[in-house]
């Protein structure tokens, strides 16, 4: 009888052993895709960002309880279609007690991927989109439930845009404001919020411009801009270095000089200094991240927590790159923090779901959802909830470019200048 008993406990240790040992042994798959190459041309340095990500968490923080993170990187080539067939793709190759994160890049792809990522697949999803449409009012998470972004929503951008018009503008009448956005779902996504509160807070709206986002000329919009008299622009749904708004800027400068260029959070970045030099001085950015990079390099401020840690990470992983800066190397210091930022807002998730004791899609979903952090300091100690699925914090920053004779030659130097602190966006009385 005792035989039987100590048999019987056996049986039962070794099922129990062999269990846990296969749950274990299963992997932990994350898939991201970034656009490492496509119309804003070949930028390496978001990949090796979110390569020296991994590599500092798998080898050096510990992984998640001490088991590495598998991930892999799809170039998505500025494409929704690419994005959506790599995630379609990678989803069928990988069962779901395995694949446990997916991350994306843009709206259009964002919007495709509604029934497949948020009813079929139900996994969690970190994008760097910043859709109104989806992470705004009428979005969310009880419609979108797993759905993340790493921003304020383009709506709450625009918005607190019209927001320092209202209460900086020092001329006579109402501000005079023109609207400019790419025809793009990016480009139109926050234009309705932001439209009406311009109309509440009493601004103007004398040109509204859908300018094209591969454009080779601006001047038709640009003289449409001096004859509605506006002293103000809010542009909306391009980069501060793709060549249309190198055209654009460059095109108002002689146009219309006095206007103040405003735009949404894709503008800031140092690489906007590089390629529109003198242009860019004066532009206003409503970004969702710290100033990673200055030019040159060295004039960088590294008082913020999550800068610093940027810098050192690339200098640890990355020497040679960092070194060479913009010939050939890290161009710009913001391109390799949005693959770094990526890597580690997947990496807490799947740190604080497995504290809980449930590293499973929906265990992850729910510990994102709970999430209150200070984001390794970004916001200069200030803290955010992702309750609603969004990183609800901004900050506005002017650019200022001079040029300066270097090697017999004239180069942009550059640098953001914060004005005022972080806005927490679901604080604002708007």
């Amino acid at each position: 009888m005792r035989s039987k008993f100590f048999q019987m406990l056996f049986l039962i240790l070794l099922l129990t052993f062999s269990w846990s040992g296969s749950a274990f042994a299963k992997d932990i798959v994350v898939l991201s895709q970034f656009p490492l190459s496509g119309p804003h041309g070949t930028l390496p340095e978001i990949g090796w960002g979110y390569t020296d990500a991994w590599t500092y968490f798998n080898e050096e923080a510990g992984g998640v309880g001490g088991k590495k993170v598998k991930w892999s990187m799809e170039d998505m080539r500025y494409d929704p279609t690419v994005e959506v067939s790599n995630f379609t793709r990678f989803s069928a190759q990988h069962t779901a007690d395995e694949f446990l994160v997916s991350t994306g890049y843009i709206t259009g792809a964002l919007k495709a991927l509604i029934k497949k990522v948020n009813e079929e697949e139900m996994i969690p999803w970190i994008d760097g989109s910043f859709s109104a449409e989806i992470f705004g009012k009428e979005g969310g998470p009880s419609k979108y439930p797993y759905y993340y972004s790493l921003g304020a929503n383009y709506g709450d951008q625009i918005k607190i845009l019209v927001k320092w018009i209202a209460e900086n503008h020092s001329g006579q009448g109402k501000p005079r404001v023109a609207f400019v956005n790419s025809p793009t779902s990016y480009g139109r996504d926050g234009l309705p919020e932001g439209l009406a509160y311009a109309k509440e807070k009493g601004l103007e709206i004398v040109a509204q411009i859908e300018y094209p986002y591969s454009a080779a000329d601006a001047t038709s919009e640009c003289m449409t801009i001096r004859k509605s008299n506006a002293q103000y622009i809010i542009y909306h749904g391009y980069t501060g270095q793709q060549s249309a708004t190198t055209i654009f800027l460059k095109t108002l400068r002689k146009v219309s000089p006095q206007v103040q260029f405003t735009g949404t959070h894709y503008l800031s970045g140092s690489l906007g200094f590089l390629v529109n030099g003198e242009a860019y001085n004066g532009v206003i950015a409503a970004s969702c991240w710290p100033a990673f990079d200055a030019i040159p390099r060295s004039a960088t401020s590294m008082d913020n927590a999550m800068v610093k840690f940027i810098h050192d990470l690339a200098k640890k992983y990355r020497p040679a790159e960092y070194e060479k800066g913009l010939q050939g190397g890290i161009r710009d210091m913001t391109l390799y923090f949005i693959g770094s930022v990526y890597a580690i807002m997947v990496q807490q998730g799947l740190i604080e779901a497995e504290k809980a004791g449930d590293l499973s899609r929906s265990g992850i979903n729910n510990a994102l959802e709970n999430i209150v952090w200070d984001f390794k300091g970004m916001y200069d100690g200030q803290t955010f909830s992702y309750s609603k699925h969004t990183i609800p914090m901004l900050r506005l920053y002017k650019a200022k470019v001079k040029m300066v004779e270097m090697g017999g030659k004239k180069v942009p130097t550059g640098m953001w200048i914060p004005l005022g602190g972080w806005v927490n966006t679901d604080k604002v009385k708007w």
